[in-house]
């Protein structure tokens, strides 16, 4: 079995060198050969960089048995590796990247089959200073954008939703809570709201976050993301000549 496992992860990373999508198909398909342990076991055995660029292939309409497999951990360190994989459309517009990290939370958070670990995962993430600017960015327009500059008014958008957060016991609740207030999960709001009622705390980091910078939305969102790709090239002892990596693969479509 330990050999079957070693022969999947090579074939796996092999494919991920070529065609990341491949490799997503690849890891679908063992997915039915498997157990839960096996697969576990497969993940754990390979790298960062190509769990980041397989779990990449995918969002919420699209979602991968993968992305509930890995542990918090595993989450998190893909959250921190992602930028350097940023393509410059991304990188350089604000409302890209505010959609995209967006898109990308939302599907390694709602695709979680418990309110425990959608939690591990959320506070996992804020205790990187690289993921806590990460998980920021879909917010700040909402905390700092032209258009909700009356902190009242924002708050008022979130008042019944936070009510009823605080009341549900279980996704299904909640999830209908959201639909009530007309709140989809293609909604920023809807997963604020989902970060405050399962961990507050990160809420709270979020908001500070945010409000200890003093520009625009826009110019925030771009010096987070400078940020999150020093970060990201730091941990992983990229130099400056090997700055462009953005061709590597694409966000899905």
């Amino acid at each position: 079995m330990n050999q079957l496992i070693e022969i999947t992860v090579a074939e796996i990373k092999e494919l991920a060198v070529v065609e990341p999508k491949a490799a997503s198909k690849k890891f679908e398909l063992i997915a039915n050969e498997m157990s839960d342990a096996q697969l576990v076991e497969v993940i754990e055995q390979i790298d960062i960089v190509t769990l980041t660029q397989i779990n990449s292939q995918h969002d919420i309409s699209f979602p991968s048995i993968i992305s509930e497999l890995m542990t918090p951990e595993k989450i998190r360190d893909i959250v921190c590796q992602q930028p350097l994989y940023w393509e410059e459309k991304i990188k350089n517009n604000a409302d890209e990247l505010k959609q995209h990290t967006f898109d990308f939370l939302t599907y390694l958070i709602r695709t979680q089959d418990s309110e425990d670990k959608q939690t591990e995962i959320l506070e996992c993430i804020a205790e990187d200073p690289a993921g806590l600017f990460y998980l920021s960015i879909p917010f700040i327009e909402l905390y700092r954008g032209e258009v909700y500059e009356d902190e009242d008014f924002y708050k008022d958008i979130l008042h019944e939703e936070e009510q009823d957060l605080e009341e549900a016991v279980t996704y299904t609740e909640r999830h209908n809570s959201e639909e009530m207030h007309g709140l989809g999960i293609d909604d920023p709001r809807s997963l604020l709201a989902l970060i405050r009622h399962l961990a507050p705390e990160v809420e709270g980091a979020i908001k500070a976050l945010i409000r200890n910078e003093n520009s625009g939305w826009e110019n925030i969102i771009n010096k987070f993301a400078t940020e999150l790709v020093m970060q990201a090239k730091a941990k992983n002892d990229v130099p400056d000549e090997l700055d462009e990596v953005d061709d590597m693969f694409s966000f899905l479509d």
